[in-house]
């Protein structure tokens, strides 16, 4: 069980084992009296008659609209029903699990004002597998307000949830868990949708994936390159300490791992693509590193508007509009993480290419084993693959430099930080099949080569020859993709090279 106790104490692993594992957690005694604590002073603060945004006024452009007493209660549940305007595919539990989590951590810190019964509420739900239907758009909203309306919504009985591998709607649920629909509070239903849990939400995934992928294009690089008999040397150590970035020497050391030893005799120099591995992988190590200390910040991050802050120092006590929930740095850093794994997949366009070239690779041309009867071999396989660099060019256009006024102007500026993580996991699913179309041509011209390979890449290579058979004529090879798609994202051909280190240490 993951016992919270501060707004400011998840890490990655806890994350995890709440979201993917289904770890139940629970609040500890000192944090709800904390909550409450704040919830008071907010109350206190309020019965002196000031305005307070989504409290006491309407919102966006009715800002400067008063609500009547009797009528504040209803303006919570208004809030999160009258924006739920969703359509599409659900997102995936883990993404709305997450969601869930992050907003209970969100409060915890007090500053939202919100009721310790709305943050049991929540852990109970995350405990009883609460999955509700969130519709998968990129809305052109200040924060998240959209999503977190339908996600959110559930609480009180409203919109759908998915139980069982069906949708249901969101009161039918909750009567089968035997929990009432929860009761909003003054501010609540504010609180519920403004911050910005579901960027990090969407981002931890995409982290996770991608440095997965990097591994890969990196074992299918060091096994492309010794293919073709070109030299290691561009891969040396040394190089990478002469230039001093962090993710390209973490790449040589890679590579020196997994390379074999040095000729004597130097090869003729390789094509630039072959050479620059290193380079271009080292810099997406950098990107993602990037993204990965920023999730580090999110996770711990209290993202809510309006804030209610107590006096400091000059700063009086008070409600503080807040731009916390406007994800830029999160959205800044998902755009350049794509733009860094469109050069990697190019980079492995460019690798599949030469490898089908004799004059580089010193094998059959397009690697058919009879290209004097007129066999294509395997030249699709990069047609295909120019088609998937061509996508990710387009999918690599910045989500975050848009802005667009809403709202009647009161809203006037967007992250797009949904946009950005649904155009990263769309390259990202180019770069797998990509990986997928190099590794059917490397294990064809494992067949052709009579190299001898490092313990390491022969590994990865074997197991690709488990499930890739060799192609003596021309065939239809959609079912060699899929196997070789199905390997790429499992793992395998990783475990196995480490597998091979494991022994010879």
């Amino acid at each position: 069980m993951i016992v919270l106790d501060r707004q400011d104490q998840l890490d990655f692993d806890e994350y995890r084992r709440v979201v993917h594992e289904h770890e139940p957690v629970d609040l500890t005694g000192r944090v709800q009296r904390h909550v409450q604590m704040r919830r008071e002073g907010m109350e206190e603060y309020l019965a002196g008659g000031v305005a307070a945004y989504g409290i006491t006024t309407g919102l966006g452009y009715l800002t400067a609209r008063s609500i009547a007493e009797d009528d504040r209660p209803a303006l919570q549940r208004s809030i999160l029903v009258g924006r739920a305007v969703g359509v599409g595919e659900p997102l995936p539990e883990e993404v709305v699990r997450g969601a869930m989590l992050l907003r209970l951590t969100g409060f915890l810190s007090g500053h939202a004002g919100v009721t310790p019964g709305l943050c049991r509420f929540i852990a109970d739900r995350l405990n009883d597998g609460w999955y509700p239907v969130v519709p998968a758009i990129r809305p052109g909203t200040a924060g998240e307000t959209i999503p977190l309306c339908h996600l959110f919504q559930t609480f009180i009985g409203e919109g759908e949830v998915i139980a069982e591998g069906e949708r249901a709607p969101a009161g039918e649920a909750l009567t089968r868990l035997g929990v009432a629909p929860y009761e909003l509070q003054l501010k609540e239903g504010l609180a519920l949708i403004n911050g910005a849990p579901l960027g990090p939400a969407l981002a931890v995934p995409l982290a996770v994936r991608a440095e997965a992928l990097l591994e890969q294009a990196t074992l299918l690089g060091a096994l492309a390159a010794e293919l073709m008999g070109a030299s290691s040397r561009p891969y040396s150590t040394r190089v990478g300490r002469l230039k001093g970035d962090v993710g390209q020497q973490r790449v040589h050391a890679r590579l020196a791992d997994l390379s074999r030893a040095e000729r004597s005799d130097e090869p003729p120099q390789a094509p630039v693509s072959v050479r620059v591995l290193p380079q271009v992988h080292g810099a997406a190590y950098d990107q993602l590193e990037h993204l990965v200390a920023q999730l580090e910040r999110e996770l711990r991050a209290v993202t809510d508007s309006p804030l209610y802050l107590e006096l400091e120092g000059d700063e009086p006590e008070g409600f503080y509009p807040s731009g916390n929930f406007h994800s830029q740095a999160l959205s800044l850093a998902l755009d350049a993480l794509a733009i860094a794994f469109t050069q990697v997949a190019a980079l492995a366009e460019k690798r599949l290419h030469r490898l089908l070239d004799s004059r580089f690779s010193g094998l059959p041309e397009q690697l058919s084993p009879d290209p004097e009867r007129g066999h294509c071999g395997l030249v699709a396989l990069h047609k295909a693959v120019v088609g998937l660099c061509a996508e990710n060019r387009l999918l690599a256009a910045p989500a975050s430099v848009h802005a667009s006024d809403t709202s009647s102007g009161q809203e006037d500026f967007q992250a797009f930080t949904a946009l950005a993580a649904d155009q990263l996991g769309r390259l990202l699913d180019n770069l797998e099949l990509t990986l997928a179309y190099e590794l059917v041509a490397l294990r064809q011209a494992r067949e052709l080569s009579a190299v001898a390979l490092s313990p390491a890449l022969a590994a990865v290579i074997g197991t690709a020859a488990s499930v890739l058979e060799p192609v003596p004529c021309d065939r239809s090879l959609s079912p060699d993709v899929e196997r070789a798609r199905r390997l790429v994202r499992s793992g395998e051909l990783t475990a196995a090279a480490r597998r091979e280190a494991a022994g010879r240490s």
